[in-house]
């Protein structure tokens, strides 16, 4: 089944005119590997968000329809908890381990608290 990813890259090959073999050399990837990450059959590469805004000149408007795909076609998530209290790692853990159980009304306040904290933090 195709992600939300697939279909961008897709779309980005088609706005330049490339076939899937010019895109995979632009990525260093062979086609077969790069009809994989379309496809949703393989997961993103991680630096190929970045690879893709400078390759491409990504327009702002592109840039956030690029994060978009990306956070919508994840698998799976690491998040390196080094440098954390111990508080912060048993809250991601936690996390991790119930989001499955989470309502929808659970999730949406959960994610509009994260973006109030993220929208002040890009304030100061």
């Amino acid at each position: 089944m195709i992600t939300v990813f697939g279909k961008f890259l897709r779309d980005l090959r088609h706005l330049h005119t490339e076939l899937l073999r010019e895109m995979a050399d632009n990525l260093g990837v062979s086609p077969a590997f790069l009809s994989g990450v379309e496809s949703g059959k393989k997961g993103i590469p991680q630096g190929w968000p970045e690879a893709l805004q400078s390759i491409y000149k990504l327009t702002p408007t592109q840039r956030d329809a690029l994060q978009k795909a990306v956070d919508e076609s994840q698998r799976t998530v690491t998040i390196d908890l080094t440098s954390q209290s111990g508080e912060r790692r048993g809250l991601a853990v936690a996390l991790a381990r119930t989001f499955h159980d989470l309502s929808d009304e659970q999730l949406e306040l959960i994610k509009k608290t994260m973006f109030s904290v993220k929208k002040r933090g890009n304030e100061s």
